[in-house]
């Protein structure tokens, strides 16, 4: 399992993202929402929620947020499964 934290700034929101690695993530600060495939999911301190394997993801800040996340990305790595896509590049 690989561990990973985000802070977003307010008003901050990323670029669309997807990679192969499902991953699972809590609110361990502030609020914001998130852009999971096509749905639209919004979150608080201690909520947590899962993007799927090659599901894309925004997440947007609607004040400060910090995010915690694990997923299974370096047993990908290793078996050389692990793709991303960024922005659609």
């Amino acid at each position: 399992m690989g561990t990973f934290m985000q802070l977003l700034p307010k008003g901050f929101a990323t670029e669309p993202y997807r990679s192969t690695d499902g991953t699972v993530f809590s609110v361990v600060e502030g609020e914001g929402e998130s852009r999971i495939g096509d749905k639209t999911f919004r979150w608080k301190k201690r909520d947590h929620f899962v993007v799927p394997s090659w599901a894309t993801v925004v997440h947007k800040a609607k004040g400060e947020a910090v995010l915690f996340s694990f997923s299974d990305r370096p047993v990908q790595e290793k078996l050389d499964l692990w793709r991303e896509d960024r922005g659609g590049r």
